[in-house]
């Protein structure tokens, strides 16, 4: 009876440490993605008017190029950390679709064509997430992690609903 009452007690002590470790991770993962957050927007503060209303000019300005490069090496890093397990499902799912509306903007159409062209030939960043990334068919979300769902729930990555 003693043993069997022990046995549970320990099980509940074991859970409580996982259910704590996670949480931490948690914690981690959103502090960490808080600093991703901010350096899209000091990039997004560097835009002219004119990208930011989604026009396109006949030549982009330097200024323009300058933060659309960093805006496109953000996202490649972006990429990098979620396959290596440092972006959150949740975080992951709106990010996706803010990349893909972003690089659909003219201006960073452009400037995207430009650094494609130039990592093909080897003359910058491969930029092999994001080019794998963008390959995805019809809108389609290619998902750079590749981690088994209980992984991700331990992790922090993903919640109760998988999400």
């Amino acid at each position: 009876m003693v043993s069997s009452i022990a046995l549970v007690v320990t099980a509940i002590g074991v859970l409580g440490v996982m259910v704590g470790l996670r949480q931490n991770y948690r914690e981690r993962l959103r502090q960490f993605e808080e600093m991703y957050v901010k350096r899209y927007w000091k990039i997004l503060d560097q835009l002219s008017l004119d990208a930011l209303r989604g026009a396109c000019p006949a030549e982009v300005g330097h200024d323009d190029e300058k933060a659309i490069r960093s805006y496109i090496l953000l996202t490649e890093d972006e990429l990098q950390l979620r396959c290596s397990g440092y972006i959150s499902d949740g975080t992951y799912k709106v990010w996706a679709q803010a990349i893909r509306d972003q690089l659909s903007q003219p201006m960073f159409k452009k400037v995207w064509a430009q650094v494609e062209e130039e990592a093909k030939e080897d003359r910058t960043f491969p930029y092999e997430y994001l080019r794998k990334f963008l390959d995805g068919k019809d809108g389609e979300t290619v998902d750079p992690l590749a981690m088994s769902l209980p992984r991700r729930w331990f992790r922090g990555l993903a919640g109760p609903s998988g999400v």
